[in-house]
């Protein structure tokens, strides 16, 4: 097996392709590695599966932890499992914009597996993983139209930047993701903090042309070392059988597109099929025609029947190219959640449920490049009745973890800080009904959810999804809102969701040849125009969020320790911090920083628990007086609670002015007296005095025996009591348990 590797520029950085060093069975493997970074990809041909009536490609992306010097968190489970949800989005990027590169006709199966390797936590690995991919599909004897290259654009105090680093990603305003096949952009996933359109095409432009100087050193690559590749057997049905299936029914077909009923047209689809599968029952037992080519003809003809319709200027439903499906809007349908809403558009109906939790909920994540909290989390859901279809339930699926992300880095802008609002923060969007663009559905439900939750946005967010129709010589009509036979039927899925000032998340899919910068620019301006349209809805429902929490929902405070203190607050083995917790049965959470969020239902107790919190890290200051209460005595004086968990010692001196055989004759546990500080010991223990005590209490001055026990001036053998419970910093070792 001969080793090839060859250096490819991207922007202003280099990757390194090697072949022929890793798994010689595959079809064709590739490492790319960029600074430490290395991703292995390897593309397998399998056999041919004629009951399929689709194109049986996987990709699978297997971040592994030893990548990053990391093993699986937990104590019992330390193999890695299945693909975390970032695996799965890493996996989908590539799926989309390899999966149009391959004939309609070719239906062998294909598996692509990427394997992440090393990983620097500097170069990200998705432009490494996709690089390998495209040119070990290109190097393979695998049927491909490649080349296809992907590009990454950031932009920082308002300059766009070829290929970020993580470190720049976390400073900039953009993170851009597009692929660029030999005709155009084939894909796009970005997420933006509220960027104008011109900057977003900007930047497109820019990975446009990059992506062009990428795929000519990619072609080379394969010219000098790529494989032959295969005949294959096409498994399309022929001219002829379409021809054949037409004539049988072109009269249902004509009908079909007349009705154009939003949603009824997978039933009336199903009848055409029905109809022509009993035409074809004969040759179809006799194995002279696929049964799956003939259900595969009645979809190539719905599909031209549409495309020529629309094209010549009618679209299925009978809107205008520009008309958004009627809108029904409704916030707070739910009596006992946080916040709900339902957003239905057209036949496409989704209600979002809003929760609130405390800190101590956030998710944590581990992948290669280590680990993350999220306090904000959107998860999508769409059971098979909202197709009306019986099928599979329970764990959702690539596509539900794909329209999950989607919609919640749409709203990661508008999201309030931690210091604002310090909650986590759950959506769920229960998807009731699909018929085009759910996942825009579940952004828009989702800023009336939140709305509704009382959780202060910063603006409200809305998303659109335009589709289009285009023929051979590049004649094209842009379809804003599209319904789900014009996404099935038609050649781009382009969703854009942002607010009334910009854009913050983009995804394209496409199932043709790439996009021109034209239709990109027209896209953009049929999407502008009907977020605004949806965004004047939402805000006839629900112009503001709702000034309270629901009466359901915890109420959090939060308050920051200084670094001192943040030992006394939790305790030797959290025993501090557990008691608060019982005593006025509330959560806290302590971050690294600091940072201590208190969560219960009822705001009286998180006010008291804050206030014996505020009472433990108080720095309290020569001659401030409190009200105190006797907690024991002793034969040198008696201890008085000042604050809420911090006692200090009332000396025997400071009782009378004279002689006082036994404290315990004048003052007794629980009763309650003004006191003052008034010093501090070599320990920085604090000392009381309480003068109107000591007035009222005049002894006999001329009595002043010695006795047992320490003096005014001595180092009384008690705890550190100017520290609550007696602990100390110290008792931590130098660390703190995270609550």
């Amino acid at each position: 097996m001969a080793k090839n590797s060859v250096d490819i520029t991207i922007g202003n950085k280099k990757i390194t392709l090697t072949t022929g060093q890793l798994a010689p069975q595959a079809n064709a493997a590739v490492t790319a590695q960029i600074g430490n970074t290395v991703v292995l990809a390897t593309v397998v041909l399998g056999a041919i599966d004629k009951n399929k009536d689709y194109f049986p490609l996987s990709v699978e992306f297997a971040d592994k932890l030893y990548a990053g010097g990391l093993i699986k968190g937990g104590k019992w489970i330390k193999r890695e499992g299945g693909p975390s949800d970032t695996a799965i989005l890493f996996g989908r990027i590539i799926d989309r914009s390899i999966r149009p590169l391959f004939s309609t006709d070719f239906k062998y199966e294909v598996q692509v597996i990427v394997t992440v390797l090393s990983n620097d936590k500097e170069n990200d690995v998705v432009i490494p993983a996709f690089t390998a991919v495209s040119t070990a599909l290109m190097l393979s004897d695998i049927p491909f139209s490649g080349p296809v290259s992907i590009v990454r654009v950031g932009s920082e105090n308002n300059e766009l930047k070829l290929f970020p680093t993580i470190s720049d990603l976390q400073k900039s305003t953009l993170d851009l993701l597009v692929c660029k096949d030999a005709k155009g952009i084939n894909m796009i996933e970005a997420d933006a903090n509220i960027v104008d359109n011109d900057t977003a095409l900007k930047a497109m432009q820019l990975a446009f042309d990059t992506g062009t100087e990428i795929n000519k050193q990619l072609e080379e690559f394969a010219k000098k070392f790529g494989k032959k590749k295969i005949e294959y057997e096409p498994l399309s049905p022929s001219k002829e059988l379409i021809s054949e299936i037409e004539t049988l029914v072109k009269k249902e077909l004509t009908q079909f597109m007349a009705d154009g009923v939003d949603g009824a047209h997978i039933i009336a689809e199903d009848k055409i099929k029905e109809k022509v599968k009993e035409a074809y029952e004969t040759k179809i037992k006799a194995e002279e025609v696929e049964a799956n080519q003939v259900i595969e003809a009645v979809d190539i003809l719905v599909r031209q029947y549409l495309r020529t319709a629309t094209l010549a200027g009618t679209r299925y439903d009978k809107r205008a190219f520009d008309e958004i499906r009627p809108l029904e809007i409704e916030a707070g349908v739910l009596p006992m959640t946080h916040g709900s809403a339902l957003f239905q558009r057209g036949l496409t109906q989704a209600l979002t449920i809003t929760t609130l939790g405390s800190l101590a909920e956030q998710q944590y994540l581990q992948s290669s490049n280590g680990e993350v909290s999220k306090r904000y989390i959107h998860y999508y859901s769409a059971a098979p009745f909202s197709t009306g279809q019986t099928g599979r339930f329970g764990r959702p699926g690539r596509r539900e973890v794909g329209h999950g992300a989607l919609a919640e880095k749409a709203l990661v802008p508008v999201i309030p800080s931690i210091e604002d609002f310090p909650y986590t923060i759950t959506l769920t969007s229960e998807v009731m009904s699909q018929n085009g663009s759910s996942s825009m559905a579940s952004t828009c439900g989702s800023t009336l959810s939140l709305m509704d939750a009382g959780v202060p946005i910063k603006d409200k967010v809305a998303g659109i999804s335009i589709g289009m129709i285009s023929d051979d010589a590049d004649k094209y009509v842009l379809l804003t809102d599209i319904a789900g036979i014009e996404d099935h039927c038609g050649d781009m899925d382009f969703k854009i969701t942002g607010t009334r000032n910009g854009i913050t998340a983009i995804q394209l899919d496409i199932k043709r040849m790439g996009l021109s910068m034209q239709m990109i620019i027209d896209t953009f301006a049929a999407s502008t125009k009907a977020r605004l349209q949806i965004l004047d809805k939402i805000d006839s429902v629900l112009p503001a969020p709702r000034a309270e929490l629901s009466q359901y929902a915890p109420k959090i405070k939060m308050i920051t320790l200084p670094e001192d203190k943040i030992g006394e607050v939790i305790g030797s083995g959290g025993k501090t911090i557990k008691g608060l917790m019982e005593k006025y049965g509330v959560e806290i959470d302590i971050d690294d920083d600091g940072r201590a969020s208190v969560c219960a239902i009822d705001k009286d107790k998180i006010d008291a628990c804050l206030y014996e919190i505020e009472s433990m890290i108080k720095e309290v200051q020569i001659g401030e007086e409190y009200d105190g209460v006797v907690t024991r005595v002793e034969a040198y004086g008696a201890f008085v609670e000042f604050l809420p968990g911090r006692e200090a010692l009332l000396h025997v001196s400071e009782l009378s002015g004279g002689f006082i055989s036994d404290p315990s004759s004048i003052i007794k546990i629980g009763d309650k007296l003004k006191v003052k500080i008034s010093g501090f010991n070599d320990n920085h223990q604090i000392k009381l005095s309480s003068p109107e005590f000591k007035a009222a209490h005049p002894g006999n001055p001329d009595a002043m025996p010695q006795r047992d026990g320490p003096s005014a001036s001595g180092r009384p053998p008690f705890r550190n009591f100017g520290s609550p419970s007696g602990q100390n910093r110290s008792s931590f070792g130098g660390g703190r348990p995270r609550r």
